[in-house]
């Protein structure tokens, strides 16, 4: 590796840089994560979060942060800067196309999802956090407020570790917030919490009913130690909110979860490019974007029986493969889009033979010289991987994770991919924050989930060659 321009060289596929600056064919903006969230749903539990230090419990974290009721601002900060500098910043080609690799929202919810597109598309929306655990009440007696509360007449567990008093703040998240939309085009794959309660359990009839009621509850049912909290999550979330300790709240039937046609349909309706009537008749969100020396495939990773981590289908591979060999046919390159990487398609849960892991994607992906990169989130973490071609013959393609947006450091990814007279396919990736101004709600969850990351803040960040980084590539 060698550092230029202040982004590392990275030459893991072979090649050398060639002289002169290239040719910007795509440039595309990498989001993930975003994980707008509705705080006060009765469907959350964030009493889970008081245990995080039984390592008993960990299969289920993070289920509250205290700083989540201001990530959709978190959001709209970075989308104001976007669509003020909506070039990409190497080649200064305007960005292609916004690719939000899923978990645009947390607890499956229509709400939620409207708040996202809105923000995204343009248009006006607001999440309330009044009634949620930001409010301390006396529902559990008169001790400090074991949730993070900004008031700073109130005691709670979290000030003393040094998280702010922010006077007004419940009022300024709930406020009502208009944006004026990215101003290009965009579209995004679903992730694990687009299409499950808390992106792990399949809505039931059960956790329904308490979503869209008018109880929240604070604490977990007497006593409630289930054999295994992970699967029992999975089968009834239900058990999970409700039979502690709860307060009345208003009830919001839009609270409801979405299910996976109507995510396609309403980003349909928000201009969200690659999904039809074809996508909507099939009920399957595996898709494709065609531009003038790239097509985009766009996968559904999630699995069908549960459960937060991802897997790929049999007849997905095929239908990928199809694809790619109309790809190679056109003298194009594939750029392939996913929720879940190769770290977490490891979810085998129901045992389907039909269901394949990451092994079988990146054979697939290998079968194919056409394949040049792997846009990828989930992790919360910013992760480039190369994966060399296994024959030794030269040749592979780079798997680009995203950090999230709700968790520090809070980044988007410019992507840009630069063609060199000598065939050589330059990938340059460039982070970006959203340079909230000090003092508003996007700065202060940034702040917030920096001292929330603590010691794996780094690990979050990753290393240099994790971030602003020259790819190169050549088949």
């Amino acid at each position: 590796m060698m550092t230029e321009l202040n982004r590392i060289l990275r030459a893991d596929l072979g090649g050398s840089l060639p002289a002169g600056p290239g040719e910007a064919l795509l440039s595309l903006l990498h989001l993930s994560d975003a994980h707008v969230i509705d705080t006060v749903s009765p469907a959350r539990c964030e009493w889970l979060e008081l245990l995080a230090d039984d390592p008993y419990w960990k299969p289920l974290l993070h289920m509250h942060r205290p700083y989540e009721a201001l990530t959709h601002w978190s959001l709209a900060a970075h989308v104001e800067r976007l669509r003020r500098d909506p070039v990409a910043p190497f080649g200064q080609r305007a960005y292609d196309l916004a690719l939000c690799t899923g978990d645009n929202i947390d607890n499956a919810q229509a709400n939620e999802l409207q708040t996202f597109l809105n923000i995204l598309g343009g248009g006006r929306t607001a999440l309330s956090a009044y009634g949620g655990v930001h409010e301390p009440g006396h529902e559990l007696g008169g001790k400090a407020w074991p949730f993070w509360c900004p008031d700073a007449d109130a005691a709670d567990h979290w000030k003393p570790l040094g998280y702010p008093a922010v006077p007004g703040l419940v009022a300024r998240a709930s406020a009502e917030l208009h944006s004026l939309g990215l101003g290009f085009a965009w579209t995004s794959v679903p992730g694990n919490h687009d299409v499950m309660r808390q992106g792990t359990a399949l809505p039931n009839r059960a956790i329904e009913a308490i979503a869209i009621g008018g109880h929240k509850v604070l604490t977990g049912p007497p006593d409630f130690r289930p054999a295994d909290p992970q699967r029992q999550f999975v089968e009834h979330p239900e058990q999970f909110s409700s039979g502690g300790i709860s307060r009345p709240i208003a009830a919001v039937p839009q609270r409801r979860a979405v299910d996976l046609r109507e995510w396609m349909a309403a980003h349909m309706q928000h201009g969200a490019l690659g999904y039809g009537q074809a996508q909507l008749r099939a009920g399957s969100a595996d898709t494709f974007i065609d531009t003038e020396h790239f097509r985009l495939i766009l996968l559904d990773t999630n699995h069908p029986a549960g459960n937060y981590e991802g897997s790929i289908g049999a007849a997905q591979i095929e239908w990928l493969e199809a694809r790619l060999a109309e790809v190679a046919q056109s003298g194009r390159l594939a750029v392939l889009a996913s929720h879940h990487g190769s770290a977490s398609l490891v979810n085998s849960r129901g045992a389907d033979p039909e269901r394949l892991l990451s092994v079988a994607l990146t054979e697939a992906l290998h079968r194919h010289p056409c394949v040049v990169a792997w846009l990828v989130g989930h992790r919360h973490l910013h992760r480039v991987t190369a994966h060399p071609n296994p024959s030794g013959r030269g040749g592979g393609f780079w798997e680009i994770t995203t950090a999230s947006i709700i968790d520090w450091p809070s980044q988007t990814r410019a992507v840009e991919f630069i063609r060199h007279r000598d065939g050589t396919l330059e990938i340059v990736c460039t982070l970006l924050d959203h340079h909230g101004q000090p003092g508003s709600l996007a700065a202060l969850h940034t702040e917030m989930a920096q001292r929330f990351a603590g010691e794996a803040a780094q690990h979050m960040q990753g290393e240099a060659g994790d971030g602003n980084v020259r790819l190169l590539w050549r088949n």
